[in-house]
C-alpha cells in the first residue's frame, strides 16, 4: 500500500519513509527515557529545552536570542526564565555589552540538571544496540543534519574486538 503524502496524493518514497520512521522512532524512544530524568528534576519538556539551549561553553544568551534558538516568542520565554530562576537553575545579570539586556546563563545547579539530561539522554536504551563507533557516527551524521561541525563531534572511544552472537570475530566496536 502506497502512503500518500499531501495534496498531490504522491506515494512517498520508501527511503522518506524510513527515514521519517527512523527519526520519530528514535524522538519517541529518547522522550521515553528521559521523561524520568525531568520527573526526578521537576522539569517540563519546555524548560529542559531552555537549559539544553543555555550551553555554558557558548556564554550567556538574551532571552532573545534564547526565544530565537527555542523558536518561541520572546514572551514565552520569560515565564520560561522565571521559572528556572526560581528553581535556581538560571541567572539573569545585566549584558556586558548592552546594559538594558538581561544575559541568562546557567546557573551551577542548572549545569549539573543540563549535564543529568546529556546522561540519561546518551545511556538511553535507544542507542544500546549500537557499538561505540557507530554511536560516534551516528553523532557525526546528527550534526551535519543539524548544519554543525562534524569535526566538533568527540570520536568515539575504541573498544576491543568482541565475540558477535554468531561466534565471529566482531571488530566493528
Amino acid at each position: 500500500m502506497a502512503i500518500m503524502t499531501g495534496p498531490g496524493d504522491l506515494p512517498a518514497e520508501p527511503l522518506g519513509q524510513a527515514l521519517a520512521e527512523g527519526v520519530y522512532g528514535v524522538y519517541h524512544s529518547l522522550q521515553n527515557a528521559v521523561h524520568e530524568m525531568l520527573g526526578e528534576l521537576s522539569l517540563t519538556e519546555a524548560l529542559a529545552d531552555a537549559i539544553w539551549q543555555l550551553d555554558p561553553a557558548e556564554g550567556p544568551k538574551s532571552r532573545r536570542a534564547l526565544a530565537g534558538r527555542l523558536h518561541y516568542d520572546p514572551s514565552n520565554v520569560t515565564l520560561i526564565v522565571d521559572r528556572l530562576e526560581e528553581r535556581g537553575l538560571v541567572e539573569s545579570a545585566p549584558d556586558r555589552s548592552d546594559r538594558r539586556v538581561r544575559a541568562i546563563a546557567l546557573t551551577p545547579a542548572g549545569i549539573r540538571a543540563r549535564n543529568r539530561l546529556i546522561a540519561a539522554t546518551a545511556s538511553s536504551p535507544t542507542f544500546a544496540p549500537l557499538t561505540p563507533d557507530e554511536k560516534g557516527q551516528l553523532a557525526r551524521l546528527l550534526a551535519r543534519c543539524a548544519h554543525r561541525d562534524p569535526a566538533a563531534t568527540p570520536p568515539a572511544p575504541s573498544a576491543p574486538a568482541t565475540q558477535s552472537t554468531a561466534g565471529d570475530l566482531d571488530n566493528t566496536g
